[in-house]
């Protein structure tokens, strides 16, 4: 197959690096192991950011009438728009974020884009839409294929815009677990937190800091106020670099232990960083969410310890049980590593992913 990957402004950038092995390749969304399997692969990208004139009026307004898709202003469609005549060529598109995919199935509703969409979606149902919006995306997700990082998801999506049957599946996230890997044996040093997803329950986790004598890593760019002495901000960001992959994993590699604490949603927030932190052999405290992508895969006391939305009690409860017990985090890691690797790596990804776009395209 010729398939062309559309990416969210940032992936062309580290390609280098990330071939190189000096970063890691979930992000590229199987390309690279799809290339490596003898597919004719090609890279976009566009700046869904972008504040430059959009050269379509009509578009920018019926954007601000909510009459456009979700994620979709002007300028991201004028830049969709001039790849067309290269995506046209392949057998294949894949949008790797929801702003590329609505625009591209708008231009597919308008006749422009002719070969199948294949959109990966995240979050789609976590907000309340606007009837009008709401019907606008209905029928977007209906001229595409979609795929959904968890079965959290799943029913959420169809009960907001309406049964998508055999265009709809869930392909949970894979990540590079050559890359994310255990160092040598080492006691860990602190307690680390990861993300800059707004559902990050960072207010829960300083509260348990302030509780504890152990130092705490806080990898965001989010704001997070007046924090304990035992607290250390980095700012992590993945766009802007201020972070290298390689600088992340030695993070983790030294960390005690991973907690990911999370407000309740349907979206499977903080699934990277916990298979990222697992595949590095750490055992995770996760907040179980109605959105956890995989109930089947995700197993309390064996590869991770599950907290509820809220509760610092229970969430001290997990976090000193790990502290007190090395041979606890040390096993729990250990599963940790093994169910990533068997399950949750990113040349397994690719592979759902190929086997839906051969569907597709016959």
């Amino acid at each position: 197959m010729k398939i062309a990957f559309v990416y969210v402004k940032g992936r062309l950038a580290r390609l280098a690096d990330t071939r190189a092995g000096q970063a890691a390749r979930e992000f590229y969304y199987g390309a690279m192991e799809l290339q490596e399997r003898g597919h004719e692969v090609q890279l976009y990208e566009v700046d869904v950011g972008s504040d430059a004139p959009s050269g379509s009026m009509s578009v920018e307004m019926l954007y601000k009438l909510h009459l456009t898709p979700s994620k979709t202003n002007g300028s991201l469609v004028r830049q969709l728009r001039a790849l067309l005549p290269e995506l046209n060529s392949n057998t294949v598109v894949v949008a790797t974020a929801s702003g590329p995919a609505y625009g591209l199935a708008l231009l597919a509703t308008c006749g422009q884009l002719r070969v199948p969409l294949l959109a990966i979606h995240c979050g789609i149902a976590n907000h309340p839409l606007r009837r009008r919006r709401r019907l606008i995306n209905a029928l977007l997700l209906r001229r595409s294929w979609t795929m959904l990082y968890g079965d959290g998801e799943m029913e959420p999506v169809q009960r907001m815009f309406g049964p998508l049957h055999d265009r709809l599946r869930v392909n949970q996230f894979g990540v590079d677990t050559s890359f994310w890997r255990p160092e040598r044996e080492k006691d860990g040093k602190y307690i680390m937190a990861v993300g800059n997803d707004v559902r990050r329950d960072y207010p829960l986790l300083l509260k348990l800091a302030k509780q504890m004598k152990e130092r705490f890593i806080v990898v965001t760019r989010q704001h997070l106020g007046d924090l304990p002495s035992n607290v250390e901000q980095l700012r992590g960001d993945w766009h802007a670099q201020t972070l290298s992959d390689t600088g992340l994993r030695k993070l983790y590699q030294e960390a005690m232990l991973i907690v990911t604490p999370l407000q309740d949603s349907v979206q499977p927030s903080g699934q990277s960083v916990c298979l990222q932190a697992m595949a590095c052999g750490k055992p995770v405290v996760l907040t179980k969410t109605v959105g956890l992508w995989s109930q089947e895969m995700m197993r309390h006391g064996q590869n991770v310890l599950f907290v509820p939305p809220k509760d610092l009690t229970a969430l001290h409860k997990a976090v000193s049980s790990l502290i007190a017990k090395p041979k606890k985090r040390k096993k729990l890691g250990e599963n940790a590593r093994a169910t990533v690797c068997d399950q949750a790596d990113i040349s397994l990804f690719a592979s759902r992913l190929e086997d839906f776009a051969e569907q597709i395209v016959h």
